[in-house]
C-alpha cells in the first residue's frame, strides 16, 4: 500500500475517532448540565434553606424562610419574665421593655447564605457548608430597651425596700410596743445582670432576686418584757432662768428613749454631746472651780444628777459617778452627779436578764427621769448616805441595798466630798 493510501486511511481514522469523541463529550456536557440544572432546581435555588445550617441550635436546613422562623419560634421566642423575693412575685412583660429576637434576621441570612447572586459561587457554598463538620450555626440575640428594663426594677426595688427600724416604747396611760421591722435592700446592679443574663440567653426560669437584709439593733423581742416602771426620780429649778431651763431640757430631751438590752451601758456624756454652743447648748451658770461662771451648758448637771437616782433607785449597775464641788441645792450631798467634757461622766448597765427603758423630760420647772423594765426584775432598794467631815469639808458615803425574792446585798456606790 502506498504511502498516500496510509495518510488518507488514518486521517479517516483520526476523524472518526474526533467525532466520537466530541459526541462523548458532547453527551456528557449535556448529563452535566442536565444533572446541575437538576440540583439547581431542587437543591440550590429551590425556595429553601441550604444543608446542614443551624440556628440557635435549630436545624433549618431544607426548610422555607416560614417553616424555619416558625420552628426557631416554637423554641425561641420572646417571653415574660418572672421574679421572686419572698414570697412575692414579679413579672417583666417582653412587650413592656420592647424585647424582640433577630430571628427573622438571621433566617434571611441563612437562605441567602448560598444565594450571593455568582452560580458558581452559590455552588461552592452549598458543597462547603454541606461538607462543614458541625454546620453553619447562628446564635440568635435579644435587644430590649435597657431603660424601661431600668425603669421597671426601680419601681420593684420601691416595692421592695425598706428602712430598718428599731423597737421602741411609748409611755401613755401604760406602756406599750412600738414593733422593730427589718431593712430589705433591692440590689439593683446585681438583679439587673441576672435578667440580663436570662434574656441574652434566653432563660426563663423564676429569677430570685437578690436583696440585702438588716436586721434592727433592737427587736420587738428585746423589749416585749418590758411592762412597769422600776423607778423614778424627779428634781425642780429656776424656770425664770431662761437658759439654764433651756439646757436641762435639751440634755433631757437627748436622754430620752433609750433601750439598754442586758449588758448594755449608758454613758451620760454620749448621749448629750460636748457642752459647746454649736451642739445647740446655751450660757449659764457652772460651777468653775470655787467660783459660779456662766459657760455652755450650765444646767446639764441637773439632769445627770435626776437620772443618776433614777437608775440608782431602779437598782441598775453604776459604773461612774462623781459629786460636785459644792453642794447641790435641788439633792442632798452623796446624791448628785456632776459631768463635764473632761474626766467627769454618768455611766451605769443594764444588769438585768430584760431590756430597760430610760425615759428622761422636762416640765414647767421639773425634770424627771424614769427606768421601765420587766417586772421579774424590780427590785426592792433603799439608799442609805453617811454624812462625816473629811479634813474640814462635808463627805458623805453614799450605799445602796438591794432586796429580791428575800435576800438583801449592800453595795458602796461613791464618796462625795464638798468644799462647802
Amino acid at each position: 500500500m502506498s504511502d498516500d493510501i496510509k495518510n488518507k486511511s488514518a486521517k479517516k481514522d483520526k476523524s472518526k475517532l474526533y467525532k466520537r469523541l466530541g459526541i462523548a463529550v458532547s453527551i456528557i456536557v449535556v448529563i452535566i448540565c442536565i444533572s446541575l440544572n437538576s440540583f439547581t432546581k431542587k437543591s440550590l435555588y429551590n425556595g429553601k434553606i441550604a444543608d446542614n445550617i443551624f440556628i440557635q441550635g435549630v436545624e433549618v436546613s431544607h426548610m422555607s424562610k416560614e417553616e424555619a422562623i416558625e420552628a426557631i419560634n416554637k423554641k425561641y421566642k420572646p417571653q415574660n419574665l418572672n421574679l421572686s423575693y419572698d414570697n412575692n412575685n414579679y413579672e417583666i412583660g417582653f412587650e413592656d421593655i420592647d424585647l424582640k429576637y433577630n430571628t427573622e434576621e438571621l433566617v434571611e441570612k441563612a437562605y441567602n447564605s448560598t444565594r450571593s447572586g455568582s452560580y458558581f459561587n452559590d455552588i461552592a457554598s452549598y458543597i462547603s457548608m454541606s461538607m462543614e463538620s458541625g454546620g453553619e450555626k447562628y446564635t440568635i440575640k435579644a435587644t430590649y430597651d435597657e431603660e424601661k428594663l431600668d425603669k421597671y426594677l426601680a419601681n420593684v426595688a420601691n416595692e421592695i425596700n425598706q428602712d430598718f427600724k428599731n423597737a421602741s416604747i411609748s409611755i401613755g396611760s401604760g406602756i406599750s410596743v412600738n414593733p422593730s421591722s427589718t431593712g430589705l435592700k433591692f440590689e439593683t446592679k446585681e438583679n439587673k445582670e441576672l435578667v440580663m443574663e436570662a434574656l441574652n440567653n434566653k432563660k426563663y426560669e423564676t429569677i430570685d432576686l437578690k436583696v440585702s437584709v438588716t436586721k434592727p439593733k433592737i427587736s420587738t423581742e428585746d423589749v416585749s418584757s418590758i411592762d412597769t416602771c422600776l423607778a423614778s426620780f424627779s428634781t425642780t429649778f429656776n424656770s425664770g432662768l431662761v437658759e439654764r431651763s433651756y439646757n436641762i431640757g435639751l440634755s433631757a430631751q437627748r436622754c430620752n428613749n433609750v433601750i439598754l438590752k442586758p449588758g448594755e451601758t449608758f454613758s451620760y456624756n454620749e448621749h448629750t454631746g460636748m457642752r459647746v454652743l454649736s451642739n445647740g447648748y446655751k450660757k449659764a451658770s457652772v460651777i468653775i472651780g470655787d467660783q459660779y461662771e456662766d459657760a455652755p451648758g450650765g444646767g446639764v448637771c441637773q439632769t445627770s444628777t435626776t437620772l443618776f437616782n433614777a437608775a440608782l433607785l431602779s437598782g441598775l449597775q453604776i459604773d461612774q459617778v462623781r459629786n460636785h464641788s459644792k453642794t447641790s441645792a435641788y439633792v442632798p450631798r452623796g446624791r448628785d452627779a456632776m459631768v463635764n467634757d473632761g474626766d467627769s461622766d454618768l455611766k451605769f448597765t443594764n444588769n438585768f436578764d430584760h431590756a430597760v427603758y430610760v425615759q428622761c423630760y422636762r416640765s414647767g420647772s421639773s425634770v424627771g427621769a424614769a427606768v421601765y423594765g420587766a417586772s421579774q426584775d424590780k427590785v426592792a432598794v433603799n439608799i442609805k448616805v453617811d454624812n462625816f467631815t473629811y479634813n474640814g469639808r462635808p463627805a458623805a458615803k453614799t450605799y445602796r441595798t438591794i432586796t429580791k425574792n428575800g435576800k438583801s446585798k449592800t453595795s458602796y456606790i461613791y464618796t462625795s466630798v464638798y468644799k462647802e
